[in-house]
């Protein structure tokens, strides 16, 4: 460094010109460039990361309410009287000996068949509304899968001493009856459907807390996948996904076509800070060996659903695609530094070459003068020339160097105007970023009110899905005295059919006692006949008849009296025969009108059914509007927190774009100094 200035201060003229000329056009520019490049690159970065940041935490409060309603899911079904009249069916099947302690549960009989038809209609449409991959109804002493929505090969296999025994599905059942609550399992690989599974469970209980076994839901990979690869705000090569703490992928890559999950391994930097309880920004390289702006954070399970395992969220985007502003910039730079150090080699050396060249001369010939040399002053005419040719010299050097400095002056305000254009860009974003905080905080009041009427819809549902329980429960009570009084009305139809046909056997025997009067009243007239004819012939025999006459009267009397009886038996007979008839009219009526009540009550009974099983799904369906409307006021809570981290992110974004702001004004300050000193030089 000494030597270079030895050299420069001890040089030619011409050279100090040069090297002058070059320092003071190149310097201000390494300055400009060097002070824009450094302010926008930083400013630039750190909006991509207060992005990614606010993505994350955007993209983890989601998932963590996916899986919270994944959780109330399972609590709400397991309380439904659908699962627990399939249990009512199951069990019992089972116990009949069609499921072995140290084997199989039966399911290829045909009544097992009959249970299966009656109660998957219900599990398969929840399935498919709620997207479940799977429900399984679990037995409670050996782990028989009594259900599955699949019918894959794990039905009716025993997960305590079965094929299945170590997989997580078995994991879980153990532990729910252990902790006899909800729990949830990570994915891993399960054999009978050959593909990575994660389940949530919970246990079941009858109307007196007894525990009958557990209800488990394979939770669907879709719903975290759209979640994780939805792509707003993330550009080209933007990406979040999910890492569990084996460093296996929980959710797909958005740049695979196939299933990634714990399929890749992600063992980079921003993952193992994470794993270690750290969240914060980095760039370093992704799993696709490409260099990124990383955020990261742990997903919080263990702490929001005590579960034994962690998930870790990272948000990426391409370093390239991210800080491609920069390097536009850069660019743009390096361009207007080249062309105005090409234009000040030049004009230093044209203006060097013009100011050296005629001092040179002169120096010679003062140096020649003063070491006596008379003939460069013997000629006054030649001398005058010489100082013409000078003077002329000087002259078209001035004129030159008004020229380049005229060409320096416009480079100046080519560059003032440059630094202009740029800190309108930067005053823009400022702007933009101002207006982008105003909106997050009108969304942000927005998420509130929603939040609050959320709040107010929770309430109502509750009420709803109380009011519509006890519905169910009053309209069950309802059910059976109907089918109470069908079972009554049957009696009471039984018991008039069982009155009618005694009447019409008395009818028939008063009809059977008719003829035997009418016997008896014959018997009465052919008597009096006799007796007519005794007392004849006992007239006729005299004396010797008279016995015999007194003995035809007293028959004739007794057939008096008889007819007399028989006509009152009569009498009275047909009294019994019109009031039996009468009976078996009423009787009839009464039959039939029993049995249109029994008809009716039938009707009745299958409107109560119908009623019932519609209150039953009702209040099923409010129970779950109660639970869907609680999932939404978490949800609304978590959308407000995440609106909070964001107008925090835009705050800052705010407060860099104003630094950015203020940076490219005093850039634009230098460069107007520039141009003033160029001015002043021209001057």
């Amino acid at each position: 460094m000494i030597d270079f200035f030895r050299r420069f201060f001890t040089g030619s003229l011409m050279r100090r010109l040069v090297i002058t000329f070059l320092l003071v056009a190149f310097v201000p520019i390494v300055i400009v460039a060097s002070l824009a490049f450094r302010f926008f690159g930083e400013a630039l970065q750190e909006d991509a990361f207060n992005q990614l940041s606010a993505v994350r935490e955007i993209k983890r409060s989601e998932i963590l309410n996916d899986l919270k309603r994944r959780l109330d899911d399972a609590e709400v079904l397991s309380e439904s009287e659908d699962v627990r009249r399939a249990f009512s069916l199951l069990v019992p099947y089972g116990s009949t000996g069609q499921a072995d302690p140290q084997g199989f549960y039966d399911v290829a009989s045909k009544e097992y068949e009959a249970i299966y038809e009656w109660i998957d209609p219900f599990f398969a449409k929840y399935a498919k509304l709620r997207e479940y991959h799977d429900i399984f109804l679990i037995s409670r002493d050996h782990g028989h899968i009594m259900y599955s929505v699949a019918y894959k090969q794990d039905l009716g296999t025993n997960l305590r001493m079965g094929p299945y025994r170590d997989s997580s599905l078995a994991k879980l059942w153990a532990k729910v009856l252990r902790g006899k609550k909800t729990s949830l399992v990570d994915f891993t690989y399960y054999a009978p459907k050959n593909e990575p599974a994660a389940f949530v469970a919970t246990p079941i209980t009858d109307e007196n807390g007894k525990l009958l076994g557990v209800l488990a839901l394979q939770i669907s990979t879709d719903q975290i996948n759209s979640i994780m690869q939805e792509r707003t705000g993330m550009g080209e090569t933007g990406e979040t996904y999910l890492v569990g703490e084996d460093l296996l992928m929980r959710s797909d890559s958005r740049f695979d076509s196939t299933s990634t999950i714990l399929k890749i391994t992600v063992n980079t930097g921003p993952v193992r800070k994470a794993l270690k309880g750290l969240t914060g920004t980095e760039i370093a390289e992704n799993y696709r060996n490409v260099k990124t702006l990383s955020s990261f954070s742990g997903l919080g399970l263990k702490k929001t659903f005590g579960t034994d395992f962690e998930w870790i969220i990272v948000s990426t985007i391409d370093e390239a695609e991210a800080l491609a502003p920069i390097k536009a910039l850069r660019s743009r730079i390096l361009l207007i530094g080249f062309a105005m150090m090409m234009l000040a080699c030049a004009v230093g050396y044209f203006s060097a070459r013009l100011i050296s060249k005629p001092l040179e001369i002169l120096s010679e010939r003062v140096a020649r003068m003063a070491a006596g040399d008379l003939t460069v002053a013997v000629n006054p005419e030649t001398r005058l020339d010489e100082v013409g040719v000078l003077m002329r010299a000087f002259h078209t050097m001035l004129q030159t160097l008004r020229n380049q400095t005229q060409q320096m002056m416009d480079g100046a305000r080519t560059l003032a105007a440059s630094m202009s254009d740029m800190s309108a860009t930067s005053a823009q974003l400022a702007a933009s970023s101002a207006e982008t905080s105003t909106s997050i905080g009108e969304i942000t009041t927005t998420v509130e009110e929603v939040r609050h009427t959320a709040h107010v819809s929770n309430d109502k549902a509750e009420q709803l899905a109380a009011t519509a329980e006890k519905a169910a429960q009053a309209s069950e009570v309802g059910k059976e005295a109907t089918e109470q009084a069908i079972e009554g009305m049957n009696r009471i139809k039984e018991e008039m059919e069982y009155v009618a046909d005694s009447i019409m056997k008395l009818g028939e025997q008063s009809q059977s006692i008719g003829e035997i009067i009418g016997a008896v009243n014959d018997l009465a007239d052919q008597s009096n006949l006799l007796s007519v004819n005794a007392s004849i012939e006992a007239a006729k025999a005299g004396e010797y008849g008279k016995g015999f006459a007194v003995v035809a009267q007293e028959m004739k009397a007794l057939a008096e009296q008889s007819k007399e009886a028989t006509r009152q038996v009569r009498t009275i007979l047909n009294d019994i025969q019109k009031a039996t008839s009468a009976a078996v009219l009423a009787t009839e009526r009464g039959s039939n009108a029993v049995e249109a009540g029994a008809e009716m009550s039938t009707q009745s009974s299958a409107a109560i059914t119908t009623l019932s099983s519609g209150i039953s799904a009702a209040a099923d369906a409010s129970v779950q509007i109660a639970a869907s409307s609680q999932q939404q006021l978490v949800g609304m809570d978590q959308l407000a927190t995440g609106m909070e981290s964001i107008k925090e992110a835009t705050v800052q974004n705010l407060d860099g774009a104003q630094q950015l702001e203020r940076a490219m004004k005093d850039l634009d300050e230098l460069a107007q100094k520039l141009k003033q000193l160029s001015e002043r030089f021209k001057a």
